[in-house]
């Protein structure tokens, strides 16, 4: 069902507005956005739908397919629920000059939550769309993407990089979009030709206001105010030995060195290189498991089964500490590797896959 039929269903009358937007997956650069470094993401098919209508009382009334029924008044206090996104994306448009008193609201999503695909970015670029439509006002992709972080930050309390939201806002199908989180550039660049992106779900979520996801943004602030600069993004290997805390020393040099992997990336994918794509995306994962710490058994276990079973390279994605991994492939084996990580990882489940001819549902 669409967040349309499901908007009619439960209020009895049609939606003034509706909008959408798609989830992530990064491709490589993980951590790195925080840090003001590079990201390389791609949209998948999956997405998230919001439809709503303004009310004349100062009520917040939302249906969703996966979380259910909810009304609060607009004005109360932050729950821990959804409608926290609702009332952040409110706050925010008031201070864009439009003061929304209350709402109904329905979503529905086929975005799998705490799998590091971008849900929640998903959520703000899909609501603050709908917002705007519904008011006539017109924001940029850009200064979407800022609320949507400012909502992430203030209301859910997950202090993010810009990511996700640039991801959801100005990705396109089909294409990788290479990101300079400090300035904000975008570079749109063909994916590989004969080959896949396999997105797989570990079994296994995380819950990113449990607090290691903060952890490391303030591990590697520490980092930064060690090496005396403005973000990792200007530090070097060499600066690294005045670091002596060794905790310290390993979240640093994983962001400066997944730095370096996206701008090499970037290039192989401009020249089709795979196999070289594929040895950065496996040098990738080392490093946030040994470096940064953030996988885990299980996805240990998928990017083990598909090296060892022909893929180019594999990591995980997303914040870590579970969620999704994704696994390149040549086309030619993509079904072998696929089957051999379904059966030797039990609680996975294939997601999607990304390609050059493989487009959107």
């Amino acid at each position: 069902m669409n967040s349309q039929s499901l908007f009619k269903q439960h209020f009895h009358y049609s939606a003034v507005s509706s909008s959408e937007a798609h989830g992530r997956v990064n491709l490589i650069g993980e951590h790195t956005d925080y840090n003001k470094g590079f990201v390389l993401p791609t949209l998948i098919e999956q997405k998230i739908e919001v439809s709503l209508s303004p009310r004349l009382d100062s009520k917040i009334v939302g249906i969703s397919e996966e979380f259910g029924e909810k009304t609060v008044l607009s004005d109360s206090n932050i729950d821990g629920t959804w409608i926290d996104f609702v009332r952040g994306a409110l706050y925010y448009m008031a201070k864009e000059g439009q003061l929304i008193r209350g709402l109904d609201i329905a979503v529905t999503s086929s975005i799998p939550t705490g799998s590091g695909l971008s849900s929640s970015a998903a959520f703000e670029i899909a609501l603050l769309r709908a917002l705007c439509q519904m008011v006539g006002l017109e924001l940029s992709e850009t200064r979407i993407a800022k609320i949507g972080q400012l909502i992430e930050h203030h209301f859910i309390g997950t202090f993010c990089g810009i990511m996700d939201q640039m991801s959801s806002s100005k990705s396109k199908f089909g294409q990788v979009l290479f990101l300079d989180c400090e300035n904000l550039n975008t570079e749109i660049v063909p994916i590989f030709k004969d080959y896949t992106f396999i997105i797989i779900h570990s079994g296994s979520t995380r819950k990113l206001s449990e607090g290691l996801y903060n952890e490391r943004k303030r591990e590697t602030e520490i980092a930064t105010k060690f090496l005396n600069v403005s973000s990792l993004r200007h530090a070097e290997i060499s600066d690294l030995n005045i670091i002596k805390d060794p905790k310290i020393l390993r979240r640093a040099r994983h962001v400066i060195t997944e730095n370096a992997r996206v701008q090499k990336a970037v290039q192989f994918l401009k020249n089709n290189n795979a196999q070289a794509f594929g040895n950065l995306m496996n040098e990738s994962h080392i490093s946030m498991d040994e470096d940064y710490e953030i996988s885990s058994p299980e996805l240990n276990q998928i990017v083990k089964t598909a090296q060892s079973h022909g893929a180019l390279g594999a990591r995980l994605t997303g914040a870590g500490f579970g969620g999704c991994t994704v696994v390149l492939s040549s086309n030619t084996r993509r079904n072998e590797i696929i089957n051999e990580i379904l059966e030797h990882c039990p609680k996975s489940y294939l997601v999607t896959n990304i390609g050059q001819n493989i487009t959107p549902s």
